[in-house]
């Protein structure tokens, strides 16, 4: 399901469209926006790079996304970074600094060091929570049985073209889990889409 979510991704991308992952967990969130910039940065060299509060690497050239309102970090008279804008990056200064510009308003910002290394992240995938401030082209959302309707409906309105969602309906494949219930009999994705919209949460 992750290779399927992350090759439409890459699709839309490759083909001019601002496209989001969305998954449950931070570690494949960040399992996500490593191979994106890997796979950005195949065959070309990096420049200088700066540390993220999620631990990864990013240069000039990468999506990223802040996580932290900061009122000081002024773009205009009337707007400022928020949690969950989206911005790409355009020059790291030796003092660890980032320019970036807004993916929406384009308007610029320099992001101090301090607040890069606790507060921005990479923006090729993030959880669903946050992305409830995104909007962009498409979404390639993977979404677990688990979910419940309100993080499913933020996942399925994020695009402005198309929302994809990735539910995984059927089983893990381990040895151990072979004879369970729902790998005997397993639900059918109607059944999995009624239980997650009958979910509250």
């Amino acid at each position: 399901m992750v290779d399927d979510l992350f090759a439409a991704w890459s699709a839309d991308r490759s083909g001019g469209r601002d496209s989001i992952m969305l998954a449950p967990t931070r570690d494949l969130v960040a399992e996500l926006n490593q191979r994106a910039r890997a796979e950005r940065l195949e065959g070309r060299h990096a420049g200088p790079e700066v540390s993220l509060a999620d631990g990864n690497l990013a240069n000039a050239g990468d999506t990223i996304i802040t996580r932290l309102n900061k009122r000081t970090l002024r773009l205009s008279a009337t707007d400022w970074v928020k949690n969950g804008d989206r911005w790409t990056i355009t020059s790291i200064d030796e003092g660890g600094r980032i320019r970036a510009t807004h993916s929406r308003s384009g308007l610029h910002v320099t992001l101090p060091a301090d607040y890069t290394a606790t507060a921005v992240q990479l923006g090729y995938a993030t959880t669903i929570h946050p992305a409830q401030g995104v909007s962009v082209d498409t979404v390639h959302g993977l979404a677990t049985p688990e979910v419940a309707r309100q993080p499913l409906y933020t996942m399925l309105t994020r695009g402005r073209h198309a929302n994809h969602v990735y539910l995984q309906v059927v089983g893990d494949g381990a040895e151990h889990t072979v004879i369970r219930p729902e790998t005997i009999n397993p639900d059918t994705p109607t059944d999995l889409l009624e239980a997650i919209l009958a979910r509250d949460d």
